[in-house]
């Protein structure tokens, strides 16, 4: 089934979406994006929301570690905009996945929002956020909650030749970091998008879905 169609007021403006999940998981020693929360994978969950986006015309996942496993955890997802690539380099770091994800999208498109597969907790309300953020002027959007920062977040098209050629482990720190004065800070009024999996212990607090907390 497919998740919904652009909102009309949004066509001219191009918008890809990227989710990062071709990590291979060491401190869950477990392949985190196949785990369910609420009883559904977080692979799934994470493009079923940017899917809900009538702002988002692609949402591309890139794949690595038990790559197979996780593209069959989106079967049956028939939206056009989902496409799935593969990173065969994924083991160099999360950089090499960012790259490969930013290759990828579409000739044109204006902004590049960073998804992680193993962090579902965000809402699509806080995509389209962060969406209007950019279209209202902002090169760099992220996430804030009482003074704390996530995923996903908001990159202007113009960082997408160096984002093409990242490396390594540090994905889109070094940018931030550089553009920090570039940087819009939008203020959500959920703490989900701030949730974080990383051991066991982390995935037994919220597999019930963050409610259970």
């Amino acid at each position: 089934m497919g998740y919904g169609v652009p909102d009309p007021v949004w066509k001219g403006r191009m918008v890809s979406a990227v989710v990062l999940a071709a990590g291979e998981s060491k401190r869950m020693d477990r392949k985190k994006e196949l785990l369910p929360v609420a009883g559904e994978p977080m692979i799934r969950t994470v493009v079923r929301k940017l899917l809900e986006s009538g702002k988002i015309e692609e949402v591309i996942v890139v794949l690595g570690h038990r790559a197979n496993e996780v593209g069959a955890a989106l079967s049956g997802i028939t939206d056009e905009r989902l496409e799935l690539v593969g990173n065969r380099r994924y083991s160099e770091g999360m950089g090499t996945s960012l790259a490969q994800s930013v290759r990828a999208c579409a000739w044109g498109t204006e902004a590049i929002v960073v998804a992680l597969g193993d962090a579902p907790f965000f809402r699509t309300e806080d995509v389209d956020a962060l969406v209007d953020a950019h279209a209202n002027g902002a090169v760099i959007a992220v996430p804030v909650f009482q003074g704390r920062r996530g995923h996903p977040l908001v990159l202007d098209s113009s960082f997408r030749e160096e984002m093409e050629e990242l490396t390594g482990d540090a994905g889109a720190r070094h940018i931030l970091e550089r553009e920090r004065d570039s940087v819009v800070e939008v203020e959500l009024s959920d703490d989900g998008f701030l949730v974080d999996i990383d051991e066991p212990d982390d995935y037994e607090a919220v597999k019930d879905g963050i409610e259970a907390r």
